[in-house]
């Protein structure tokens, strides 16, 4: 487990840092596109050229990591990012034409997609990569200059990412901000033009309350309890598959992890014996398995053998499905079950983050869709079923910031999809274009030429022309 850094930022360091990219920004407020596209290329370069620092460094930080995993889960869909606002780049700054009214002919419209300015980027401890980097793309992409608050819980892969964005973009792009919350406090106080927050929902109403002082738009990426809901019509084998996948990399410190599990009552323990067939094929020593990632730190592993602990208590059956090795070692914990928990535990109250899975069953599909609905709406959600009928169901009645059928985590990857929570689990996306627009200010921009039409309407009224407007305006 890691250890945490004793070399942080301090307060001043946040406002001289601050000061500078404002000046920075004003001595060029709009850089070019190939400005833009040859910052990319430089981060895409330095990313590669840190390649193994990089994994060695989030091995570090989280006791046990496998380099594998690291590269899949951080590496592979931040380049993928890159790769992807490269070649749209030019599309996505060019304006877009608009109607004008017949009233102010002749004349044009279009919106110009002006850079924000300075943009304040706040990263969790689980993906300190991807999460940090990822926006950091779609802000660079639309013009910005960017302040990056990184986790305490991972001082040796914050240093290695200072390298990678100091040797990329020198000190005209970004700064690296480090810090317990006093500091990330601070950070979000500054009168950024836009703040993007990855973390929980409680922090996020700090930064949100922290921002509203000086107006600043924020982003808000949240989490929350991502059900994975299994009809009737699933494939049960392949069900287990993908929520093996989707539930274990990264050990469950995943905001898009399968939260809890809803099966149809016939369905459970067919279910539970293919997840346990897939987590011995995984991790064939169990928690002793070299590739099974620990939890970031003592307080997480606490936490989560807490949730257990009430979960007993309560009377909760609760099983470890890793039989083959001890159920905890070294800041690892096995994957445990948990059969029909009680709403008010905790354990169905907090975003889990880490491997503990409730399995609920229902008797009927709209039983379940109606106890997804009655809840915070979730940052994913994801539906197992062989009938379009059920995929519509979610299409159209669950609210969520993703909806994923017959997968699991694929989501986060999709280069040209908008990652984004809704309700408790967040506000704003980015990603794809739609990242691009999140911190790029959509500005009108008219153009007018020749005669003046609406000259034309000016006082004295009860003129002719006002008679027959007055009319006549239905129709203009």
């Amino acid at each position: 487990m890691n250890i945490v850094s004793s070399t942080f930022s301090s307060k001043d360091d946040i406002h001289s840092a601050f000061s500078r990219l404002k000046k920075v920004t004003q001595q060029n407020a709009f850089p070019s596109a190939q400005e833009r596209r040859q910052v990319l290329i430089r981060l895409q370069a330095s990313l590669m050229d840190h390649e193994t620092v990089l994994l060695e460094a989030l091995r570090k930080d989280f006791g046990t990591r496998a380099h594998e995993e690291s590269r899949l889960i951080e590496l592979v869909p931040l380049l993928g990012e890159i790769k992807h606002a490269k070649r749209y780049l030019a599309k996505w700054m060019k304006p877009s034409k608009r109607h004008v009214h017949i009233s102010t002919l002749p004349a044009s419209a279009q919106v110009f997609y002006q850079p924000k300015g300075v943009i304040g980027i706040i990263s969790p401890w689980n993906y300190p990569v991807l999460l940090s980097l990822g926006p950091l793309v779609g802000a660079l992409a639309a013009g910005n200059r960017v302040m990056m608050k990184l986790s305490e819980f991972c001082p040796e892969t914050n240093r290695v990412l200072r390298d990678v964005v100091t040797h990329a973009l020198g000190g005209d792009w970004v700064e690296v901000i480090e810090g317990e919350a006093d500091i990330a406090n601070e950070f979000s106080k500054q009168p950024f033009d836009h703040i993007l927050f990855t973390g929980s929902t409680s922090v996020g109403h700090i930064i949100m309350r922290n921002a509203a002082e000086h107006l600043t738009p924020v982003t808000l990426e949240l989490g929350g309890k991502s059900p994975l809901l299994v009809a009737p019509s699933a494939d049960l084998r392949d069900t287990a598959k993908k929520l093996v996948f989707g539930k274990m990399l990264n050990a469950g410190q995943t905001c898009v992890a399968p939260d809890y599990v809803m099966c149809h009552a016939e369905q459970k323990q067919t279910l539970i014996d293919y997840i346990k067939q897939e987590l011995a094929t995984y991790y064939p020593e169990g928690v002793l398995s070299p590739d099974y990632t620990s939890l970031i730190n003592t307080r997480q592993l606490d936490r989560l053998k807490g949730y257990l602990d009430e979960a007993r208590a309560a009377g909760v059956v609760c099983e470890n499905l890793m039989s083959q090795g001890p159920e905890e070692s070294d800041g690892r914990l096995a994957l445990h079950v948990l059969y029909q928990p009680d709403d008010w535990l905790s354990v169905m109250q907090d975003e889990i983050f880490g491997p503990l899975l409730p399995i609920l069953t229902y008797n009927d599909l709209s039983d379940a869709l109606s106890y997804i609905q009655q809840r915070p709406r979730p940052l994913s959600m994801y539906l197992f079923t062989q009938h379009n009928e059920d995929q519509k169901r979610c299409e159209e009645n669950i609210a969520s910031g993703s909806l994923v059928i017959n997968h699991t985590l694929v989501q986060v990857a999709q280069a040209d999809l908008p990652f984004g929570g809704i309700g408790a689990s967040g506000m704003g996306a980015y990603h794809a274009e739609e990242g691009f627009r999140t911190f790029s200010h959509s500005k009108s921009v008219l153009r007018k030429r020749g005669p003046n039409v609406l000259g034309l309407l000016r006082p004295p009224y009860g003129r002719c022309i006002h008679r027959l407007v007055a009319k006549y305006w239905r129709w203009l």
